[in-house]
């Protein structure tokens, strides 16, 4: 069929060549299997106006599992032998070889040797393209550029087909993608593709059989690549962190200096056309890089330039930027990295070398010293000589001490040694206030003693503050005024960020109460009323009350005035706090409601500082951006607490809605009041006619929500809503601006509400919704009836709602009321109807 076939196709001499399967289930060294008899039988049968194939590819096959393992290997390598063979007959000149693998049904091994073979018929072709005449193929005449091409497209629609969803590289994906490439001429549109296509299975092969040889040339593409690219273009980086890739795997192979050099001018690179929201981790890689070379070459130049990126990426990634924590850690390396090579000494004549040596201790005690004061303030008040000291004269101070003196003249001090001498040693006092006109600042007091200094009532404050610290036993005092660079936007960010945790972290924090004299009371201090002193109430494990003539409060002696229970409860009625809180505090999302509540009163002197205040209380990490209004900055609070907890108490306000989001109020001020609603007696009776299966559809409906969560000021609110069937205007209330409606909604009772918003009488435009919490959902502890009875129990109770307004898109708008809607469900019935739908809120 084949002969008759290519007699009716060709009516010139033409190109042939053979794909031969051979089967390793059969010997091959047997008469009836050998590749030459075969072969020679089928050039026999060719007619004249064919050239005898010349090309022959020996495909070896088997079926999986038909013969033991080691069989096939010993008859793969006679194969190979008797290939070797048929080069050199003579007669026929017959150019042989044997596919790499083994094909088993493989379709991507099918196809790559019969692409293997038209890729060497074609060259054959060309090589004698001029001195033979050229055969024509009657249905589809050939032009031998167009094979070039036609091969290309083939191998390309190949390893698009089988080159990305198999494990590993296989040789026959990569004679797809060598092919591919060699087709393709170097100015061709796809040059770079099939390059990129080609050096990417080849680092799948380097990956499986982990040979340097494939790695050497997957960097030699790759920089081909990206050396030929335009700097424009948006492939470019991808190629770079690539090359990059594979030129790190061969440095830690090779530990070649040329590699390392290599690298850091790629980075160098790829710092120049990095945009700055993703500068900071470029600028750590190039500092990486230069460390190892520094460590490597011991230039000083290249630890310096390492240094300096690294504070620059510091500064990139503020307290609350994802990198922050990544920033801090590089650069102390490579500060640690300087100062290790600078301190490496010789062990001296007839000393064990497993025993550290001094230079070796004091280095190990630095180091822990340094990771001990990452956690405390950047600056501290030495108060026995009045000079505020940054981290450096801080760890002067240390070396001068008797802790240090003892962890020297141990064998080997272990790490838990070092901090507790340098805790010991650097036990704090904090000092919480109300900020006055004439605060002395950081240049105020900087490189001066504070004692020597004359000024007004703030200055003499912080000289009080510091001489009461040294009388109660500590060396160091902090406080907000002095102690901070606030003309640094980095520095003043990570002392916000961490302000909650320096105070927790001190051994005392005194009070000092400006307004209350010996005889007046504590309730009436302003310092009740202050956003900042709220946090440092909390967080301070121990407290002293001073009056406004540092005098202590009701002259109570004692360490700490929260063991105080009289006092405590003095505190606890001015904070509006209970007592278990103030004794016991922890930051985190949780009760977020009450936790608004206890801020709701009180105010900052900058608006947005109201939202700033509470980030420690919370536990959040967010950007400090001065300048923006007061809502925007409470709205990213509250809209960080929504996602992180799924809390939806923190939407049940009366008052200004933010432009922030609807659902948001302007200011704490709504938070004042505790949200109360009046509990129904239940009644057992009405158990009996339980519907189990509503009730079960409907517990499920609820487990199925999503927690509520707020993005790019889009509140997503899992509820359970009610539409609004009708809306009667009653009339207009004392007020020209307020609007007293009577409304009904599906499930609902009527209500009648106050608004400040006209409504419209089209009553399918509004819904009121019950906002839910996962958490509100009971647990199925004892049988399945009890567990859907608790649960209607519960929706069957009164509820304040949300009214919302439908916008287009599916969007939905809060309506502020004057009052709280609190409304009740028709009965046990409506409950088990309930619809249960999540909504997006603007």
């Amino acid at each position: 069929m084949m002969i008759n076939w290519l007699k009716s196709s060709f009516s010139e001499k033409y190109y042939s060549g053979v794909l031969f399967a051979h089967s390793l289930d059969s010997n091959p060294t047997a008469d009836s299997t050998l590749v030459a008899r075969h072969l020679e039988a089928f050039a026999n049968t060719l007619p004249n106006r064919f050239t005898v194939p010349s090309r022959v590819h020996v495909v070896p096959t088997r079926k999986p599992d038909s013969v033991p393992s080691e069989v096939p290997r010993q008859r793969l390598s006679q194969l190979e032998s008797i290939v070797r063979t048929l080069k050199g007959n003579r007669s026929r000149k017959w150019h042989v070889s044997v596919f790499p693998e083994v094909f088993e049904g493989q379709p991507e091994i099918a196809w790559s040797a019969a692409l293997l073979l038209l890729k060497d018929m074609t060259e054959t072709q060309a090589n004698e393209f001029f001195t033979f005449p050229r055969p024509t193929l009657k249905r589809m005449p050939v032009r031998l550029p167009d094979a070039h091409l036609a091969l290309k497209g083939l191998s390309d629609f190949l390893l698009r087909e089988f080159g990305y969803n198999r494990s590993g590289a296989s040789s026959a994906l990569i004679t797809l993608a060598r092919t591919a490439l060699e087709f393709t001429p170097q100015g061709h549109p796809h040059y770079h593709s099939a390059l990129i296509n080609f050096a990417n299975v080849l680092y799948e092969r380097f990956k499986k059989e982990d040979t340097n040889l494939n790695l050497d040339e997957v960097i030699a593409l790759r920089r081909t690549v990206w050396k030929r690219m335009f700097p424009d273009d948006p492939e470019r980086q991808s190629i770079l962190l690539e090359l990059d890739n594979c030129l790190n795997e061969r440095f830690r192979r090779g530990d070649a200096i040329a590699d390392l050099e290599e690298i850091i001018s790629l980075r160098r690179a790829a710092l120049e056309h990095t945009s700055s929201s993703n500068r900071c981790r470029q600028l750590l890689n190039l500092a990486n890089s230069l460390v190892e070379k520094y460590e490597k070459l011991g230039l000083v130049t290249d630890i310096k330039e390492a240094i300096d990126l690294g504070r620059t990426a510091l500064e990139f990634c503020p307290p609350g930027h994802p990198d922050h924590a990544l920033s801090k850690d590089c650069l102390a390396n490579y500060l640690d990295a300087k100062i290790k090579k600078r301190c490496v000494r010789p062990l001296g004549a007839g000393k064990n070398p497993s025993s550290p040596s001094t230079p070796d201790i004091k280095q190990f005690i630095r180091k822990i010293v340094f990771q001990t004061l990452e956690t405390m303030p950047l600056r501290l008040l030495h108060t026995p000589t009045g000079d505020l000291c940054n981290r450096e004269l801080l760890l002067s101070h240390f070396e001068r001490s008797p802790q240090y003196q003892q962890l020297l003249s141990l064998t080997q001090p272990s790490a838990a040694a070092v901090r507790d001498a340098v805790n010991e040693f650097f036990q704090f006092a904090t000092l919480s206030h109300r900020w006055a006109s004439g605060e002395p600042l950081l240049r105020d007091v900087e490189g001066r003693c504070i004692y020597d200094m004359d000024g007004g009532e703030g200055l003499e404050k912080l000289q009080r503050f510091c001489a009461l610290t040294l009388r109660r036993g500590f060396l160091w005092a902090w406080s907000d005024t002095c102690c901070i660079d606030k003309d640094s936007s980095a520095e003043l960010q990570e002392a916000i960020g961490s302000m909650f945790s320096w105070y927790h972290s001190s051994s005392l924090t005194l009070v000092h109460l400006c307004d209350v004299s010996d005889t007046g009371s504590l309730a009436d201090s302003v310092w009740f009323e202050r956003g900042w002193t709220l946090q440092e109430l909390l967080a301070s494990r121990a407290v002293l009350f001073y009056t406004q003539d540092w005098s202590l409060y009701k002259n109570l002696e004692a360490t700490n005035h929260k063991t105080d229970p009289a006092l405590l409860e003095e505190v606890g009625k001015a904070a509006g706090i209970a007592k278990q809180h103030l004794m016991d505090f922890y930051p985190g999302l949780d009760d977020a409601r009450s936790r608004l509540h206890w801020a709701s009163r009180r105010r900052t002197t900058r608006p947005e500082d109201i939202a700033y205040s509470l980030f420690g209380i919370f536990g959040v990490h967010l950007p400090i951006i001065y300048g923006e209004s007061a809502e925007h900055a409470l709205g990213r609070l509250l809209a960080e607490i929504i996602s992180g907890s799924g809390d939806v108490s923190v939407l049940d306000w009366v008052g200004k809605a933010s432009p922030f989001n609807s659902c948001f109020p302007a200011n704490l001020a709504p938070y004042q009041p505790v949200p109360h609603v009046q509990v129904i007696a239940s009644d057992p009776a009405k158990r009996n006619g339980l519907d189990l299966e509503k009730a079960r559809k409907l517990y499920n409906d609820l487990a199925g929500l999503a927690l509520a969560r707020c993005a790019n000021r889009r509140l997503s609110l899992p509820s359970i809503i009610h539409p609004v069937t009708e809306i009667r205007l009653q009339g207009s209330s004392a007020s020209p601006s307020r609007y007293t409606y009577e409304i009904h909604a599906t499930r609902l009772t009527s209500l009648e509400i106050t608004l400040s918003a006209n409504l419209d009488e089209a009553a399918g435009r509004y819904i009121l919704v019950r906002p839910w919490h996962p958490k509100a959902l009971p647990t199925q502890t004892g049988s399945e009836s009890d567990t859907m009875w608790e649960l209607l129990e519960q929706l069957k109770q009164p509820f304040n709602a949300l009214l919302l307004k439908k916008l287009p898109h599916n969007e939905y708008k809060r309506i502020v009321s004057d009052c709280t809607i609190t409304i009740c469900p028709e009965d046990l019935s409506s409950v088990l109807d309930s619809q249960v739908l999540t909504l997006e809120v603007v």
